[in-house]
């Protein structure tokens, strides 16, 4: 759809308050919340791809991160929430070494949407934060977002420290972010790898 490309190019280019009011008018012309919000997870990866690749770099990145959220907050409460009790309790955060939350802060707000208890950590968190915000929060289900190649190790670094404390049985525990994908997931013994946020929540419904 055009309108969106033209509304993603407004966040790349991080004019927020022209994005802002292209998504309000999209809103108004009874576009959906998911759709906007799946056509700017899909632009937001691909600048994390190449970010990743070093063909952009962190000012581009975060100028476009910082207009997404404005437009986020406008699209977010515009999600309807069906059932209103709760489901999983998912702890949620980008791993230590990253500080880049866009895709994160987007699976959060689509999990919230649909029901889920989520309690989000922010980014740069250690492997003793997640499982500690677990442990105190009584989660179900840890989430762990990366968007670098070398900030992916971090994920097999919890999953190895909660089977050394004998809690690994205790979470899903799921990955994502840019570079990563189904392999990796396999490779570290993650129990799912979800490229979207609308995807995180078909599998943890499915559980």
């Amino acid at each position: 759809m055009e309108m969106l490309d033209k509304l993603f190019d407004l966040v790349e280019d991080g004019e927020n308050e022209e994005a802002i009011k292209m998504a309000e008018v999209m809103l108004d012309k009874g576009v959906s919340p998911q759709t906007i919000i799946g056509a700017m997870t899909d632009g937001m990866r691909k600048l994390g791809d190449l970010f990743d690749k070093k063909e952009i770099f962190l000012p581009e990145l975060l100028i476009a991160s910082d207009a997404l959220m404005d437009v986020m907050s406008i699209v977010e409460p515009k999600l309807s929430i069906g059932d209103q009790a709760k489901k999983k309790t998912v702890i949620m955060g980008t791993v230590a070494g990253d500080l880049h939350e866009i895709g994160k802060n987007l699976v959060c707000m689509v999990l919230k949407a649909n029901g889920y208890n989520v309690i989000d950590i922010g980014g740069d968190v250690s492997v003793q934060d997640f499982i500690s915000a677990a442990e105190k929060e009584q989660a179900d289900v840890i989430g762990m977002s990366a968007l670098m190649t070398t900030t992916m190790r971090v994920q097999q670094d919890v999953i190895n420290q909660l089977v050394a404390e004998n809690k690994r049985d205790k979470y899903t525990v799921m990955v994502g972010g840019a570079p990563i994908n189904q392999d990796w997931a396999e490779k570290i013994g993650a129990d799912g790898y979800c490229k979207d946020a609308f995807e995180v929540v078909k599998f943890l419904d499915s559980k």
